[in-house]
């Protein structure tokens, strides 16, 4: 009883984790035919593993909002051509003010100035002259409407426009490859979450094989109770026996039920049938050993923290950019109006070369540039790190693949000696040579290997998974 409650704990953190990840990655209501996502039997939807990814990669709401997150960085890639392209504005403003200044610029604007607009006293408290009066001093409300053309060219920022676009550009990229690893990660997820139900299927089988064993051997404890052959002690035993093994397959029957709804909140399907994986078509493994060979280029997250890098790098050039001297052009032709917003009564244009230089601002361009540097340097430090880290998660994982491999053949070794002596020990029962306590035990023994061949089955499935995705091979033809 102990080694089926070992399984059954090590069943739960396997059912555990794929309830975790599917909660992260599962995408919420998507209308999706049954028949896109696998068979149905009876009431029964059979789904192969292959289905299960490919639906997990249609609907996965994460990776869509990580394709989402691509895009973003592209429009802001596609944004830094401002630095080099011109900018061109309309404008349309109705102005009206008793300022003398904006009301004698208002008459000029519209060509309507005369002589007596400068109608003034003639020194600082006397009276002003017939018949105009103080009018430029007092000229009253006046209006102005304005309709306006405005280009504007950059034409030299020390280099601000050249590399913000090229960090932009590898921004863009790098979103790209996360994008790219999401990809991965939900397939290694979805992978995660099948053989999970597989497990829980497989074990649920050894649990009911071990109950109609366990059932076997009451019926034969109490026939031999009857002819007096063994005592009551041994009949109570196998009762306790069975007991137990009921027990587990209560627990792992309702496991079984929980990796299918895990399957479905990852596939975001909505459906009261159950869930059960269809082994006729399912991808299957040969339980060899792949060549353990690390390629940091087919790592997309690593590719995506070099261009960061990158881009950190180029945004040092971008701050010492604002540290020299800009030069920019700029052509505005001007309509105005009395009355009418758009109305013609005169018009102006204007045209200027302007050349500007912070030359001191307070050290926030001196600031500016020492942090720039100091990022760049912590993006570089952070690639590096992530490029070591994962090598050695490539290397963990191929030595986490090898001892699956490894377990799996003890495994199998392991299942045919216990049922071998399982059979040796249940025909010296029957001739009483052996007591129920030895055939118990026996039996036990018997179902935990068959227990630990499901578990290194899983495991190995699990591991191959985990060595690809850690390799960056997931998902690539030669590993499908």
């Amino acid at each position: 009883m102990p080694h089926d409650r070992s399984m059954v704990r090590t069943l739960v953190w396997s059912i555990a984790l794929v309830a975790s990840v599917a909660g992260i990655a599962a995408a919420e209501t998507t209308a999706i035919s049954l028949t896109e996502i696998g068979t149905v039997r009876n009431d029964t939807l059979l789904v192969t593993r292959e289905d299960v990814v490919r639906v997990s990669l249609a609907n996965n709401e994460m990776l869509m909002a990580s394709g989402a997150m691509a895009d973003a960085a592209g429009a802001d890639a596609l944004g830094a051509w401002r630095g080099f392209l011109p900018r061109l504005s309309l404008g349309a403003y109705q102005i009206r003010s008793t300022d003398p200044l904006y009301a004698f610029g208002f008459k000029l604007n519209q060509r309507r100035a005369t002589q007596s607009d400068f109608s003034a006293p003639p020194i600082e408290g006397m009276p002003a002259p017939d018949p105009f009066g103080d009018a430029l001093n007092y000229p009253g409300l006046s209006e102005n409407n304005i309709m306006q053309v405005r280009l504007q060219q950059p034409v030299f920022n020390g280099g601000m426009a050249l590399y913000g676009k090229k960090a932009a550009d590898a921004m863009a990229r790098s979103a790209d490859n996360q994008h790219l690893r999401a990809e991965q990660t939900v397939r290694l997820h979805a992978v995660q979450a099948y053989e999970g139900l597989v497990l829980a299927l497989e074990y649920y089988r050894v649990m009911s094989q071990a109950m109609k064993s366990a059932d076997a051997h009451v019926a034969q404890a109490r026939a031999m109770v009857e002819n007096e052959i063994v005592t009551e002690a041994d009949l109570l035993q196998a009762r306790v026996h069975r007991d137990a093994l009921h027990q587990r397959h209560i627990e792992v029957a309702n496991m079984v039920r929980t990796a299918g709804e895990y399957i479905k909140l990852l596939t975001a399907q909505q459906t009261d049938l159950a869930i059960a994986p269809d082994e006729a078509g399912s991808l299957q493994f040969d339980p060899v050993l792949p060549t353990m060979i690390f390629d940091e280029n087919l790592r997309s997250d690593l590719a995506a923290s070099e261009e960061q890098a990158r881009a950190a790098s180029h945004m040092t050039r971008v701050a010492g950019g604002a540290l020299i001297p800009h030069v920019n052009l700029q052509a505005e032709k001007n309509w105005y109006h009395r009355d009418d917003l758009f109305g013609n009564e005169a018009d102006a244009w204007t045209f200027g070369v302007y050349a500007t230089w912070d030359v001191f601002s307070g050290l926030e361009n001196i600031s500016g540039l020492k942090k720039a540097r100091a990022q760049s340097r912590a993006a570089e430090y952070m690639h590096d790190f992530h490029t070591r880290q994962a090598r050695v998660e490539a290397t963990q994982a191929g030595f986490q693949l090898d001892a699956t491999l490894r377990k799996l053949q003890v495994a199998e070794d392991g299942v045919a000696s216990a049922r071998e002596g399982l059979r040796i020990v249940t025909s010296m029962h029957r001739e009483g040579l052996a007591s129920m306590v030895d055939l118990l035990d026996v039996q036990a023994a018997a179902t935990m290997a068959e227990g630990n061949l499901v578990q290194a089955r899983h495991d190995y499935r699990v591991g191959r998974a985990q060595f690809e995705f850690a390799g960056g091979r997931i998902g690539l033809p030669e590993t499908e």
